[in-house]
């Protein structure tokens, strides 16, 4: 309606131009009918106004009519740049989702054929781990079987190595359990007010014979005192002998300092004020191997056996420290692990 009232108003203003002109040419004959002896003069002029009014009309006609022909192809460029403009900025954002979307596509696919490869590394240093003292066992076994032991000791002392091939077989499995346990949340707690030292001095007394036979000196501070923290003592204990295994097998000589002591540090949560809080903080430092500062935070991680392997020549499983953290945590701690580089010890 807005287009249409603007078009209307100037066709009108050209009719009535050519209206009044006609007009104006009646009047022009009738004042001089009078006038015979000019009438064909008058008449001639009358006439060549009449065809230039006309001509006049039909030029301004069609300059009107380019005009708007002209208007609404502008209009109509216009308006298909701004729809090309945004199509194309709405193609470009289709695109970079798209891309955006098969970055995270691709980089799911990267870590998915890594867990992929460290299981299959797990499987098979596992099942290497778990014929070595299945072998040993058979070994000591079959000897004894076999009557080519010389004396009672000699006899003893293959008994005491199937033992201990037992014993490490069992640890393997039961850490192979608790590890599929964790991960499929089957794992439960019991958590209640235990004593720290108890659980400590329970997980130091398992390891007495493996820190006497290398011949490690045992430091222990800051233990006198009582205190007390809420966790399933069990699953504690479990951790410190975890570490504390994992101090001596990897010292071949020097010690092992255990600190107890109470630090207040500060925890923030979401939508309240930060506040102290008074933690028990248990440090196993050893004189041991030590760890390369950029491999350090991989051996918290799953099925890192090869690396782990590739650090330490005893070799290893890799599930005590990865199983010692999941349990940690479950129970409300934090478990961290520090060295300056190899030869230069470790401390968790």
């Amino acid at each position: 309606m807005g287009k249409k009232l603007p078009q209307q108003i100037k066709v009108w203003q050209c009719t009535s131009i050519t209206i009044a002109g006609l007009a104006g040419l009646i009047f022009l004959t009738a004042v001089t009918q009078s006038f015979w002896s000019l009438s064909w003069m008058i008449s001639g002029l009358c006439i060549w106004a009449a065809l230039a009014s006309f001509t006049a009309f039909i030029c301004y006609k069609q300059q009107y009519i380019l005009r708007q022909e002209k208007a609404e192809l502008e209009s109509l460029l216009k308006k298909t740049i701004e729809q090309f403009k945004a199509e194309k900025i709405e193609l470009e954002q289709v695109i970079a989702l798209t891309h955006d979307r098969l970055g995270k596509i691709q980089a799911q696919n990267r870590v998915l054929q890594e867990m992929n490869h460290r299981k299959d590394e797990f499987l098979r240093q596992t099942s290497h781990e778990l014929r070595t003292p299945m072998n040993g066992i058979i070994g000591s076994l079959q000897l004894l079987l076999d009557d080519l032991c010389d004396d009672h000791e000699e006899e003893v002392e293959l008994l005491q190595q199937a033992y201990q091939s037992s014993i490490h077989l069992l640890t393997l499995l039961n850490q192979v359990l608790d590890l599929a346990k964790i991960e499929s949340g089957r794992l439960t707690f019991d958590i209640k007010s235990v004593d720290l030292h108890s659980s400590l001095s329970a997980a130091i007394y398992l390891q007495l014979a493996n820190i006497r036979q290398k011949n490690l000196q045992l430091n222990r501070k800051n233990y006198l005192n009582i205190i007390r923290v809420k966790a399933d003592s069990t699953k504690l204990k479990q951790v410190f002998i975890n570490v504390i295994g994992n101090a001596i097998k990897f010292t071949e000589e020097g010690s092992i300092t255990i600190t107890t002591e109470i630090q207040y540090i500060t925890v923030s949560s979401n939508n309240q004020q930060p506040q102290e809080m008074m933690m028990a903080v248990v440090t196993v430092k050893d004189t041991g191997v030590g760890i390369d500062p950029s491999h350090q935070n991989q051996l918290f991680q799953p099925f890192k056996v090869e690396d782990e392997a590739r650090f330490f020549p005893q070799g290893s499983t890799g599930l005590g420290l990865v199983i010692s953290k999941h349990l940690v945590e479950m129970m409300g701690g934090k478990i961290n692990l520090s060295s300056t580089g190899r030869n230069q010890g470790t401390t968790v």
